[in-house]
């Protein structure tokens, strides 16, 4: 996983709250309040439901992130877009997921977005969940058929994901819920080697006791134990020898 990568998996394309002027239109600047009865009085009084921030934000855009399924819903009862046309790079049920937003994605769902949606990057929703610490937003996730093996542009899987994100317990309840513990990414690594790499001994240990195959070997030739030799003596010691 390269730094960039890592980057732009991490903290995704939002702007920063800290940088938005303050002159928000009123139904922006109650979204990001979390404001709920502001919102709703702006729009009895007529405030434009599509009007924008400095970035081309819209209300719902933000909600989607940064709201609530409460004020997910009033946005879209009043007519606001989800979904804007002129910005496709744009995605609320990826924004939810980035937001840990558990409450907005059945909302979501119900209004016809995909659960399996992905980004520009390839990364589905469900990968940015597992990065949380709350299982919530996966669990919202799994509910609307997101796959839970979904890989994005790199081979990389939610599993794979969340040892990247060194989430133990998101790899344990991830298994639980139908993932493929020996799924190889592009490079022909499994998450356990991935484990390996990362130094995730926890992770490693739950792995492992869900049987992981430690003999599978990447396009590069090693196997766990080789890339755990090299990289982490705490995971090498809980893989056998090989070749």
């Amino acid at each position: 996983m390269t730094l960039v990568a890592a980057l732009l998996f991490a903290f995704g394309a939002v702007p920063a709250f800290a940088a938005a002027p303050t002159t928000d239109p009123p139904l922006i600047a109650a979204v990001k309040k979390g404001d709920l009865l502001g919102l709703k009085a702006q729009i009895a009084q007529g405030a434009a439901i599509g009007a924008k921030d400095q970035y081309g934000w819209t209300a719902i855009m933000w909600a989607a992130g940064h709201g609530n399924g409460a004020i997910v819903t009033a946005l879209l009862a009043a007519g606001g877009s989800a979904a804007p046309s002129d910005t496709p790079s744009y995605n609320a049920m990826i924004e939810a997921a980035k937001g840990d937003r558990a409450d907005v994605v059945p909302v979501l769902a119900a209004h016809g977005f995909s659960c399996g949606a992905a980004d520009a990057l390839g990364v589905p929703a469900l990968s940015y969940a597992v990065a949380k610490v709350s299982t919530g937003t996966v669990t919202a996730l799994l509910a609307c058929k997101a796959d839970v093996n979904a890989p994005d542009a790199q081979g990389f899987t939610p599993l794979i994901r969340a040892v990247q994100s060194r989430r133990p317990g998101m790899v344990s309840f991830l298994l639980a819920n139908g993932a493929q513990v020996n799924a190889r990414d592009n490079r022909g690594y499994t998450a356990l080697m991935w484990a390996a790499h990362d130094g995730a001994t926890d992770a490693a240990k739950v792995l492992l006791a869900a049987n992981a195959d430690s003999r599978i070997r990447g396009k590069d030739g090693r196997s766990a134990y080789k890339i755990a030799a090299a990289r982490s003596a705490a995971v090498a010691a809980l893989l056998p020898a090989a070749p």
